[in-house]
């Protein structure tokens, strides 16, 4: 029992100190959306080097790893498992289980969990009110060369989002955006859609 009690005594002093280590913007942030959901309208450039960019309208919801979006005219969405996409031109409605990239060129704001694991991390605050969350990956090889999130400090309600992935760079700017309490069911489906289902 004293032996107990002197171990616990001892670490006591660590575990307090670990508690107290302030955390950073991104891991707030990552927190919120998976405590939280956050919907938002967004507009979606993408650029390559030699080619004029393209800008797209769309929406989200999103809650921890799973995620409705609306975009191009298609609508995707992942429950956890099951990822859907469904077409309303061919009103079909394909299932599979997605891997790990697929989901990620899907919705990019995963990639701030992502690489937050093999990244240097650097945080900037701004006049603006806003917090700069920059990535990088130590291998520049390939993937991704730089991820950039901008959020509102108080808030930390998303503005921009940047990738930089070899020669296409992508840019999402959103707007409209809230955080609720409420739990969406991610499940995809519609009346009437020929199912495809490659799980």
């Amino acid at each position: 029992m004293r032996k107990s009690l002197l171990y616990i005594l001892l670490l006591l002093p660590i575990m307090v100190t670990a508690q107290t280590q302030p955390q950073t913007a991104l891991s707030r942030f990552l927190q919120k959306m998976d405590q939280t959901t956050f919907r938002a309208k967004f507009t979606l450039t993408i650029a390559e080097t030699a080619a004029h960019p393209q800008t797209h309208s769309g929406r989200i919801t999103m809650r921890g790893q799973q995620f409705y979006i609306s975009l191009f005219n298609t609508e995707a969405s992942y429950d956890g498992k099951t990822f859907y996409i469904y077409s309303p031109e061919t009103k079909e409605l394909t299932m599979s289980a997605p891997t790990r990239d697929e989901l990620l060129e899907s919705n990019p704001l995963l990639y701030a969990r992502e690489l937050s694991k093999v990244c240097k991390v650097s945080e900037k605050p701004t006049n603006a009110g806003t917090t700069i969350i920059t990535l990088v990956p130590k291998d520049q090889s390939k993937g991704v060369q730089r991820f950039e999130l901008t959020l509102k400090t108080a808030t930390l309600m998303p503005v921009t989002l940047e990738v930089k992935e070899g020669a296409s760079y992508t840019r999402i700017t959103f707007r409209e955006g809230k955080f609720s309490d409420d739990k969406p069911v991610f499940v995809l489906q519609r009346k009437n859609a020929t199912i495809i289902d490659l799980r």
